[in-house]
């Protein structure tokens, strides 16, 4: 198995089909034409961590590192740049076609940088070397690379299924470690808000529709709705210029309260700085866009997505319920164990999370007081309580 990919990568390089560009010494983006993509180029990034090698491609990360093996990218780095040697603290590296080794010395912050490699010596162009190139070329490059899948996470879509998106704190974190704190986000308007009455419905198992959750009254349930957005703007540094990408950010939320007006303006802003940066490329989830790559982006092989969304933006949106698990048969019986509490269910089919203490009590006050009837929807529970807390 590990021949083969040696043998690909080499014959890759010799048809010019797989390119090597370093970074830096311990870093290199692969650029491959595969005939599995039909000639479109694939840019991985192979990196060396003491004796440990890792690449971002597909084979590497879901196959290679469960059995031991390296990938035709690390093949091809070691067939074409680098090898180790034992002192530590140095690299040597070679080039394949004239095989004249240059040796790049791993020095002190405080020491005195030493004279720019002779790139004519090694065959290979400034631009493919990429140690003397301007920092933001290297941001640049970076930007390229494709999306690391285990950033993306999943939350519940309005209506049925979930959705691919980037937390915020992750875009941050990105944000800082690619243009070293060089950036800020500004807000270009104050933000605007719109508030309506929206009918409470629930899915009727038998009609096989929604339908509308009617009061003690007779009438339709209805609570307040709104939607704030604004618009912003990022400014990034690289090199001595400045780069703006502005765009809008929305969240939606329910319910007439201060606190879901606060959580909905800050859901807002991130969601606008989220916009904003996408529009720098694949490392702030540009692709996530593309309808095809929506599908997978964030599952497993089994389909499940990396960590779906617990709770919504703003704290006060509908929150996709865990699916109740089931219990499992201990291996030992243990002495007097306590009974399970009974599982606690919403008209429509929904489960009560039982370990939210304030859901449990709010659902077992509302059928005491409804003779045993439980409420229709976590909305209708809401809107009860709610009223309930106003008349106090």
């Amino acid at each position: 198995m590990q021949n083969e990919r040696f043998a690909r990568a080499q014959t890759a390089l010799e048809n010019g089909d797989m390119t090597v560009l370093p970074i830096d010494p311990c870093q290199w983006i692969v650029v491959s034409i595969g005939t599995s993509t039909k000639g479109k180029k694939s840019r991985y990034t192979v990196t060396l961590d003491g004796d440990t090698w890792a690449c971002t491609c597909p084979d590497f990360t879901g196959r290679c590192q469960r059995f031991g093996l390296i990938c035709k990218h690390i093949e091809a780095v070691r067939l074409t740049e680098v090898r180790r040697i034992p002192e530590a603290g140095n690299i040597e590296f070679t080039n394949t076609e004239n095989a004249l080794p240059v040796q790049q010395t791993e020095e002190l912050m405080n020491q005195t940088p030493p004279m720019a490699l002779d790139t004519a010596s090694q065959g290979l162009p400034i631009a493919q070397i990429g140690m003397d190139a301007p920092p933001a070329d290297k941001v640049i490059w970076r930007l390229r690379q494709p999306l690391d899948m285990n950033r993306v996470k999943r939350r519940q879509a309005p209506g049925q299924g979930t959705v691919p998106y980037l937390e915020g704190f992750d875009v941050i974190e990105m944000a800082n470690d690619l243009f070293m704190f060089h950036w800020s986000f500004d807000l270009l308007s104050e933000p605007k808000v719109m508030r309506w009455d929206k009918v409470v419905t629930f899915y009727d198992q038998h009609a096989r529709k929604k339908v509308p959750v009617l009061g003690e009254d007779g009438k339709p349930t209805t609570d307040v709705a709104g939607i704030v957005y604004l618009t912003g703007k990022v400014t990034i540094e690289l090199g001595s210029k400045a780069y703006s990408h502005a765009d809008i950010g929305r969240c939606v939320f329910s319910g007439d309260t201060p606190e879901a007006l606060d959580m909905a303006i800050a859901g807002a802003a991130t969601d606008c700085l989220k916009r904003c940066f996408r529009q720098c490329g694949e490392q702030f989830g540009n692709s996530l866009y593309d309808k095809e790559i929506a599908k997978t982006a964030g599952l497993d092989a089994e389909g499940r997505g990396n960590a779906t969304e617990s709770s919504t933006r703003n704290g006060s949106q509908e929150t996709p319920l865990p699916h109740p698990i089931p219990s499992k048969s201990p291996s030992t019986t243990p002495p007097a164990a306590p009974a399970q509490p009974e599982a606690l269910q919403y008209r429509d089919g929904t489960a009560v999370e039982m370990g939210n203490v304030a859901e449990v009590t709010a659902f077992n006050t509302f059928k005491s007081d409804h003779q045993g009837l439980a409420p229709a929807t976590r909305d209708v529970l809401r809107a009860w309580t709610a009223r309930s807390n106003g008349k106090k």
